[in-house]
Formats: C-alpha cells, structure tokens, sequence
C-alpha cells in the first residue's frame, strides 16, 4: 500500500526526472582557436563534392569531399563528414561545391564538425583573397584580424583570411602533418 510518505518521496523523484529530461538553455559555448585545433584530428581546405542520406530519405546528411590542403592529421585525398546537426544548436552543414576550411573530429568511420558546426568555415573571395566565414564562438587569437562577414543582416558572423588561419594552425604545436 502507498503511503502518505512514499506519495511525496516519489512526486519529488518525478519532478526531479522531469527537469533532468526537459531542455535546459541550449547554447555553444566558445572555445579558443588553438583549443579547436588540439580537439581535432583533421584540419583541412576541402571541397564539397556531394552531399547525401546514408538511407535515401531519411537519416542523417553525410558530404564526400576532397581534400585541397591539408593542415593537421593524415585524411587521405577524400573525406566524409556529417553535414547534419545533432542538436538544436549545431550548425553542422554543407552545401555541393563550396569550399571551406574543416576542423574535424573522428566519428565511427567518418568525420563530425568540430565545437557543433563552428569548425566549418566556407570559403569566399574579398579583393581577390581567400576569407572563411566564421562564427563568434571561435575565439581568434589578438594578431588574427576579422572582416565583415558575408551578411549584413548576421553582422556578428564575419570572415577571416584563409592565409592567416593557415599560418596560425601550421604553427600550433600539435599540428603535425
């Protein structure tokens, strides 16, 4: 028989599962550059060749994509990532023919994006020099300087040059290709 005691002992359980299984406040925390690069097995430039399901309409999207440059790791010529977010604030994404510098991180047989999608950095021309467009959360280092990104609208996603973020990861200590 429940008890008056055991009633109350097991409504504060249930509440105390509830707020466990309810979402909280969902949010990417940043992380330094040099903290992303560690995390990663694979920094790359690469190129979106295709974009797919694993089980045609549903599922997850996987991108194939070849490898222009390497800057970190030993992933081959072609590499595949998830291009799907899991969970409300990932931005893990890929579209067919960008270019973009990856920092990627070891799943099963293929890649994520890094830090939930902001280790993804589309490729755009400014002036005739590479910029990869880049999230707030990743927190460049004071001699990386940013420009306006490619959305007026977005204004705290900017862009910064390929070349200088290619200098900073070649020179990062564990970033041995």
């Amino acid at each position: 028989m429940l008890t008056r005691q055991m009633f109350w002992k097991a409504l504060a359980l249930f509440v105390v599962l509830l707020g466990l299984a309810l979402p909280g406040r969902a949010k990417v925390g940043s992380i330094p550059l040099d903290e992303m690069i560690d995390a990663s097995e694979v920094v790359v430039v690469a190129q979106v060749e295709s974009v797919s399901r694993k089980f045609i309409l549903l599922g997850s999207r996987y991108a194939q994509a070849k490898v222009l440059e390497v800057w970190k790791g030993n992933p081959g010529a072609e590499i595949e990532f998830l291009a799907s977010p899991t969970w409300t604030c990932d931005i893990s994404d890929a579209e067919v023919g960008e270019t973009a510098v990856l920092f990627l991180v070891q799943s099963g047989s293929s890649y994520e994006i890094a830090h939930s999608g902001r280790g993804r950095l589309p490729i755009r021309q400014i002036e005739g020099r590479p910029y990869g467009t880049i999230w707030p959360d990743v927190i460049l280092p004071k001699d990386v300087g940013t420009r306006p990104g490619p959305d007026p609208e977005f204004s705290f996603i900017e862009s910064v040059s390929v070349d200088d973020l290619r200098a900073f990861v070649k020179r990062h200590p564990k970033s041995s290709v």
